[in-house]
């Protein structure tokens, strides 16, 4: 991928930062040499940078002890795993929000990082594109955050099926447009603009799908619109899959 023509908008993106960076206490959690120097000089203006770690209870046990408000970790740690670290950091601090970005996004990783409880979740090929602030952005306005690759990819998996049987006739037509953009890894600004119709009728209907589709968050309503075939599968898949 050749990303030479963008050069000058990811380093405008480096140097803004982000609101939610600078509201929060973070740590940063990689088995990555360069990730981690790159995050760790990402967070020069922003807010508190708490922990620095490339292990599982290292990094927990600095969560704890300095209150951290925000977790950007990989899955792949030098010991333990990303996704073992925020599930125990969930249950000791339940108010974190979570990043995490998979370095080889299946859909079997995808699902543990779902069911672990991270609020954004981005393939590691995606982390100099700006897929990062993106996530950011949405987790910060939304809650979750779905990676378009990430999308993918649950899009060609053969999910396992709940066993029942929808009432896809409830869906209405705008409900379906915003399950879609659900489904595309959008926020609910992009799904907005996308529709031409305010955030909060956005906010409104994804509230509709959530509960016709009995799903806690917008990240289980999209895994519910894969395994049932909610949505059209798009002609070719991702490489890793």
């Amino acid at each position: 991928m050749d990303l030479s023509a963008q050069i000058p908008l990811l380093q405008e993106q480096s140097r803004q930062g982000h609101g939610l960076l600078r509201r929060s206490r973070t740590a940063i959690a990689t088995a990555d040499p360069v990730l981690l120097a790159s995050w760790t000089l990402w967070f020069e203006g922003q807010g508190p940078l708490v922990a620095a770690c490339t292990s599982e209870d290292d990094c927990l046990g600095n969560i704890q002890s300095h209150a951290a408000t925000l977790l950007l970790c990989t899955d792949l740690l030098e010991s333990g795993s990303g996704i073992s670290l925020v599930r125990r950091a969930l249950a000791v601090q339940p108010e974190l929000k979570v990043l995490i970005l998979l370095h080889r996004p299946i859909a079997r990783t995808i699902l543990n990082a779902i069911e672990a409880g991270c609020h954004g979740i981005c393939a590691v090929q995606s982390a100099g594109t700006g897929a990062v602030a993106a996530a950011l952005t949405a987790v910060d306005s939304d809650g979750q955050y779905l990676d378009p690759l990430i999308s993918g990819v649950l899009h060609h998996s053969r999910l396992p099926s709940s066993g029942q049987s929808l009432p896809l006739q409830e869906l209405t037509m705008r409900e379906e447009d915003v399950l879609r953009g659900l489904c595309r890894g959008m926020s609910n600004e992009a799904i907005a603009n996308d529709l031409v119709v305010s955030i909060e009728t956005v906010k409104s209907h994804v509230s509709s799908l959530l509960r016709k589709l009995a799903a806690k968050d917008r990240t289980a309503a999209v895994v519910t619109a894969f395994r049932e075939g909610l949505v059209q599968v798009p002609a070719r898949p991702p490489r890793w899959t």
